[in-house]
């Protein structure tokens, strides 16, 4: 059965020590390009695929949450213990992009908040 990444993506353990994974910096700083471009988590994530770009030792199955996880992973920008992969201002960019959509595209608009209040389902009679 094939394990969890426990070294996030674009890592990996040397002689006792976290460096980096040159194929996997590449995707890394793909994806953050591509997002801060416009494509989708979705888009960048076959994207991975096309390019067969392995996940894991064990996959190569690429979907919208582990593009997500890797926008939002701050190890990337570097600490004690792991290389810096992204530039501080990229990071920061593609986060604020990720929340903006995020918050926008659950927005109802004040006209249509008014509605739902009064409209309910004809066959369960459940607020719509």
């Amino acid at each position: 059965m094939p394990k969890n990444r426990t070294i996030p993506f674009g890592y990996f353990m040397k002689n006792g020590e976290i460096t980096t994974n040159p194929k996997e910096v590449y995707a890394v700083v793909t994806i953050f390009d591509e997002y801060l471009k416009g494509k989708s988590l979705l888009e960048i994530a076959k994207l991975m695929e096309t390019e067969k770009i392995r996940y894991s030792e064990y996959s190569d199955y690429w979907n919208k949450n582990m593009v997500k996880r890797i926008i939002e992973n701050e190890k990337y920008l570097g600490n004690d213990t792991y290389p810096q992969i992204i530039a501080e201002n990229i990071f920061k960019q593609a986060n604020e992009k990720r929340v903006r959509k995020a918050t926008r595209l659950n927005l109802i608009p004040d006209d249509l908040q008014k509605i739902r209040k009064r409209t309910y389902c004809t066959e369960c009679g459940h607020r719509l």
